[in-house]
C-alpha cells in the first residue's frame, strides 16, 4: 500500500518514504515503527505491541525505543512537543493522528529479490553516514550453545546502536544470512552496508575463543581483526565483556576508515557528516591552526543539516577550545558553546556525545553539580565510546575526583588500545596528587603532546618536587607556548579544586616559577 499524509508517502511494497516525490532516508527500525503505527492508526498502540512488531520481540531498553520514536517525528516534521502527527499516550503507547489517504501499490516486478521484508539500504542525503551490518557469529566447535553465538550477535548489534553515526542494520535482515551461502562482498551488496562484521566461536576446553573481523564491503578487504580469549567460568560475564571491547573496537575503526574517505573528497563535495569527520583531527591533536578549520567546517555541516546533532556537539567542543585554549577566540565562547550543546542535546535527547559536551560547559562554568548529571546521562546512553569515557575522566580528575577519573580513563584506554595521549591525562593528576612525581612524569611522556603548554606547566611542576634542575626548562618551554600566562588564572579557569591548586602552586615555586 501506499499511504500519503501531507507531502509525505509512505510505500510498504518498495520500502520507500518520500516528500513531494524526494526520496527521503529513515532507518530501517524507523520505516517499521512508521509503518506499523499508520497500518494502525484507528487506534492507541502500546510499546509492548511495538516491540514485537520492529524487533520481533526481543528485549530492548527504553532509551531504544524512545531513540527511534525521536527519529521518526524528526523524518516526519513532528515533535515531543507538538506531536501533530504521533501522539504519545501516557502510560498506554502512541497513535498516528495525521490525516491519511490509501492507495493500492502497484505489485514488485517479477525479478524483485524476496530477502528482506523490509530492506536496510536507505541512505542519507544531507549527512551521509556509514552502514554497517553485523552477520551470525559462527559456531566453530562442540559444547556451544547455538543460542549463545546468537545472543552475542544481538548484543553486538544493540550496542552498535548507541554509536549515533553508524547505521546498524537490524538483526532480522542480517540474520537471514546465518548459511553464509553467499560470499562476504556479495552479502555487502544485498544489504547494500558499507562494512560487515564477521566472527566466530569456539570452545577450547574451558576457555572460550572468539575471533571477530571488518570487512570493507568496497573491496572485499579485512580492515581489522582481533580474538577474544577468556576463561568459560561465567558465560554470561564473558558474552558482556567480550561484546563492550568488540564494540568499542568497532566504533573507533569505522570512524577512522570514515576520515580516511573523506579525506580523498575534494572540499565542494562534502557532506555534513564528511566535514564532522574532518574537524575531529582538531579533537584528537589540539592543534590550534586546525581549530580555525575545524570550527568552518562545523559551521558548514549545520548549514547543510540543521539537524545534525552530533555536529552541534562537536561545535559545542570546538567553541569552548576558544576559552579553554584562547584557540583563535571569538567573543562570548562559553555562552556559544553552550547554546550548541544544549541545542544538540534538543536535536538528539538520546545522544550520549551531546551530554558529554554539555556536561563539559557546565564544567567550565564550574557548575559541578550539572556536570555530574550530564555525565552520568552520557555515560548511561553509551558506556562502550572511550572518547566520552576519556572525556569525563579527564575532567573528573581535574576537579579532583580523582580515582573516579582515573578508573573512566582507564577503561577507555582498555577499549581503545591506539588511545591519543591526552587519555593520559588523568593519571598524571591522580600521581601528582599521590605525590608519585616520578610516576607522572612517566604519564606526561606517555601524553606525547610537546606543544600543549599544560604538559609543560604539570611536568615542571612534578620536577620542582623532586629538585630537579630541569623544572627551568619546562617553565621556560610553558612559557615560550604561552607567552604573559598568568598559571593561577588558567588553573581556576580549569575548575581546580583549591587543595590541588595550592598542590600545583607549590611544585611551580619549587621549579622557579615567581607567581
Amino acid at each position: 500500500m501506499i499511504y500519503r499524509f501531507g507531502e509525505y508517502h509512505l510505500d510498504t511494497v518498495k520500502i520507500e518514504f518520500n516528500r513531494d516525490g524526494e526520496a527521503l532516508d529513515i532507518e530501517p527500525q524507523v520505516f517499521s515503527l512508521l509503518q506499523h503505527l499508520v497500518e494502525n492508526r484507528d487506534r492507541v498502540v502500546s510499546k509492548d505491541e511495538l516491540i514485537g512488531a520492529v524487533w520481533d520481540g526481543r528485549a530492548i531498553s527504553d532509551t531504544t525505543l524512545s531513540s527511534r520514536i525521536f527519529s521518526l517525528r524528526r523524518a516526519i516534521g513532528d515533535t515531543g512537543q507538538a506531536q501533530t502527527l504521533i501522539r504519545t499516550i501516557p502510560r498506554r503507547g502512541f497513535r498516528f493522528v495525521g490525516e491519511v489517504t490509501v492507495n493500492a501499490a502497484p505489485s514488485e516486478s517479477a525479478g524483485a529479490d524476496p530477502l528482506w521484508p523490509l530492506s536496510d539500504v536507505m541512505h542519507c542525503k544531507a549527512t551521509v553516514m556509514l552502514t554497517l551490518a553485523v552477520l551470525p557469529f559462527k559456531k566453530s566447535s562442540n559444547g556451544l550453545d547455538e543460542y549463545f553465538c546468537e545472543g552475542l550477535t544481538e548484543d553486538i548489534i544493540f550496542n552498535l546502536t548507541h554509536f549515533s553515526e553508524i547505521r546498524v542494520i537490524a538483526g532480522g535482515s542480517s540474520f537471514q544470512f546465518k548459511d553464509r551461502s553467499l560470499s562476504v562482498p556479495e552479502i555487502a551488496k544485498r544489504l547494500q552496508a558499507d562494512f560487515i562484521v564477521d566472527g566466530s566461536v569456539r570452545r577450547d576446553g574451558e576457555r572460550l575463543r572468539i575471533a571477530v573481523q571488518l570487512v570493507e564491503a568496497a573491496s572485499g578487504v579485512s580492515i581489522w581483526a582481533d580474538r577474544y580469549d577468556r576463561e568459560m567460568s561465567d558465560l554470561f560475564a564473558v558474552q558482556d565483556a567480550v561484546t563492550h571491547m568488540i564494540v568499542a573496537s568497532l566504533g573507533v575503526k569505522i570512524q577512522n576508515a570514515a576520515l580516511t574517505r573523506s579525506l580523498e573528497k575534494s572540499p565542494s563535495n562534502l557532506d555534513a557528516y564528511d566535514c564532522l569527520l574532518r574537524a575531529r583531527r582538531y579533537t584528537a591533536t589540539l592543534n590550534e591552526e586546525m581549530h580555525a578549520e575545524a570550527r568552518d567546517l562545523l559551521e558548514k555541516a549545520i548549514s547543510i543539516d540543521p539537524n545534525y546533532a552530533d555536529a552541534y556537539a562537536l561545535l559545542a567542543n570546538v567553541y569552548l577550545a576558544e576559552y579553554r585554549f584562547d584557540a583563535n577566540p571569538r567573543p562570548d565562547p562559553v555562552n556559544r558553546a553552550l547554546t550548541m550543546a544544549l541545542t544538540a542535546t534538543r536535536l538528539d535527547p538520546e545522544n550520549a556525545y551531546a551530554h558529554c559536551w554539555l556536561a563539559i560547559v557546565h564544567f567550565f562554568q564550574k557548575d559541578n553539580a550539572k556536570f555530574e548529571a550530564e555525565a552520568k546521562r552520557a555515560l548511561d546512553l553509551n558506556p562502550n565510546d572511550p572518547e566520552i569515557l576519556a572525556d569525563i575522566g579527564h575532567f573528573l580528575a581535574y576537579m579532583g575526583e580523582f580515582d573516579r577519573g582515573t578508573e573512566l580513563s582507564r577503561r577507555a584506554q582498555a577499549l581503545n588500545p591506539l588511545h591519543p595521549g591526552w587519555y593520559h591525562f588523568a593519571s598524571a593528576r591522580y600521581h601528582y596528587h599521590e605525590g608519585a612525581y616520578e610516576e607522572m612524569l612517566v604519564d606526561i611522556a606517555r601524553i606525547s603532546m610537546p606543544d600543549f603548554y599544560w604538559t609543560h606547566l604539570l611536568n615542571a611542576a612534578a620536577l620542582g618536587q623532586l629538585g630537579r634542575e630541569e623544572a627551568a626548562r619546562s617553565l621556560e618551554q610553558m612559557n615560550k607556548l604561552k607567552p604573559d600566562i598568568s598559571v593561577a588564572a588558567e588553573m581556576h579557569k580549569w575548575n581546580l579544586a583549591p587543595d590541588d591548586f595550592d598542590h600545583i602552586m607549590e611544585g611551580l615555586r619549587k621549579a622557579g616559577h615567581p607567581e
